[in-house]
């Protein structure tokens, strides 16, 4: 049995805006902020019900069986582990986390060139990746605060007066990792604002946790009631409590509400507010930006990368259209003969109205040419889709061009006494991860319960 330990959302203050007292609190979305909001109250004996929409709890934190592997086909990494209220969860509950970063292993392909680089070229091209971030409080007053990150890199490398094949294995590297990050074209993400969130220790491409992140999920939802298949239509509030309806006709009441909706479906608007939100929120959630970030996902017989000593790879653009394509090898993680491909914007366009099988054909196309051979054919496929998905809206959150990280905590601030919102889009201290979404769970539980810290682990076990 597990045992319960302490939280807090990386404060000690406790956070204003609630309204006692807090008799029955409902949650939209069993993603892992809701499950977590949820579950504190449970500890503190608080009434909780979380609907869903879909028929699993989760969210984008979403873990298949492809051909007997688990595989995450939302997020992946415990980033930053050390320090890391995610990893000291999976830590509490007994999940054992494995070392995942495969940039020290990565080989890089030029497709132009068809050739893969050397490693001194790789190592080159890394190192050109790391002093980005040292140059770039010198490019940001010389660009505006309005300038992409795309500009800072084409100003980086302009400076750098690269020959023209390491200037394209950097520019196009540079443009990757950003673009994983930001889950967008890097014309669409701030300059202003790269890399502005909050950084724990350790390797950014840090942990991940064995058996994929639903073991993380199912403990934090253990004793949680959880209502699957409500799709919420609106949420209305009165001046003594708060009422869901769903597109089923369940009707749920009570005295507080915590909307834990992506910022894709919020800006799809597939949820109706009465009274509206605020112009001040909307304006927010229209100026923040979530995009795609796909996954192609192949397990094989055998890992034949090894063969040809390509542990992790990034096929180089062909296309300026076009941005690299990383593909990890899960056979160096988790021991499976899995290959984990990140389709990034705008490969992931490729990937649109397309079956899984034409998908797993464009990806081993980019893997072929990189090994120098056909690929044998997957025993087992899956294809993310999260730009399609309506309970999703895209990949997760981001800062394009004139946006901020306060329209991002903005959206953290409670509406009203009765109708707060979390989830990875409110909190600027970690938009975008996994363990951002688990720590704005932690600031409502707080803020409805008002204490410093609120307890977790799975409901039946014993507390401290």
């Amino acid at each position: 049995m597990s045992e319960c330990l302490r939280y807090d959302d990386g404060s000690n203050e406790v956070p204003a805006g609630g309204t006692s007292p807090v008799e029955r609190v409902i949650v939209v979305g069993a993603g892992i902020a809701g499950l977590t909001v949820a579950n504190a109250l449970g500890h503190a004996g608080v009434e909780c019900v979380v609907v869903e929409a879909r028929d699993r709890v989760g969210g984008r934190l979403h873990t298949v069986d492809v051909g007997g592997t688990p595989v995450d086909m939302g997020g992946s990494w415990i980033h930053t582990p050390v320090g890391n209220p995610m990893r000291r969860f999976a830590d509490q509950v007994g999940v054992a986390c494995r070392e995942a970063n495969p940039l020290d292993a990565l080989v890089v392909y030029d497709p132009i060139e068809s050739r893969r680089l050397t490693q001194d070229e790789c190592g080159r091209v890394l190192q050109i990746f790391a002093e980005f971030s040292d140059a770039l409080d010198d490019i940001r007053p010389q660009l505006g605060d309005l300038a992409s990150a795309a500009e800072g890199v084409d100003a980086y490398l302009d400076g750098l007066r690269l020959e023209p094949g390491p200037a394209f294995w950097a520019r196009a590297f540079i443009r990757m990792m950003l673009e994983g990050a930001d889950g967008c074209a890097a014309e669409q993400s701030s300059l202003r604002w790269l890399w502005s969130t909050h950084e724990y220790g350790g390797d950014d491409l840090g942990d991940m946790p064995e058996g994929g992140y639903r073991s993380l999920v199912d403990a934090m939802a253990s004793g949680v009631d959880v209502r699957l298949g409500v799709a919420v239509t609106d949420v209305l509030q009165r001046p003594d409590e708060v009422e869901l309806r769903a597109a089923d006709g369940t009707v749920e009441r009570g005295s507080h509400v915590v909307v834990t909706l992506p910022l894709g479906v919020l800006k799809h608007g597939s949820v109706s507010f009465s009274p509206e939100l605020p112009p001040d929120r909307l304006d927010a959630v229209a100026r923040l930006g979530c995009d795609r970030f796909e996954k192609v996902v192949l397990t094989f017989t055998e890992p034949f990368w090894r063969s040809a000593d390509m542990p992790h790879l990034v096929v180089l653009p062909d296309n300026p259209d076009e941005t690299g394509f990383f593909v990890v090898g899960l056979d160096d993680i988790h021991s499976a003969p899995t290959l984990m491909c990140l389709v990034l914007e705008p490969n992931a366009d490729h990937l649109q109205g397309r079956t899984a099988d034409e998908s797993a054909a464009w990806a081993l196309e980019k893997v072929s040419a990189a090994i120098g051979k056909k690929c044998p054919q997957p025993a087992a496929v899956a294809v993310s889709a999260w730009a399609e998905d309506p309970y999703a809206g895209g990949s997760y959150a981001h800062i394009p061009p004139g946006a901020s990280p306060a329209d991002v905590d903005l959206l953290g601030e409670p509406v009203s006494e009765r109708l707060l919102f979390a989830g990875e889009a409110t909190t600027a201290a970690r938009m975008g991860y996994a363990d951002g979404a688990m720590s704005s769970g932690i600031r409502e539980a707080k803020r409805l319960l008002q204490t410093p810290e609120v307890v977790l682990g799975p409901i039946d076990a014993v507390r401290l």
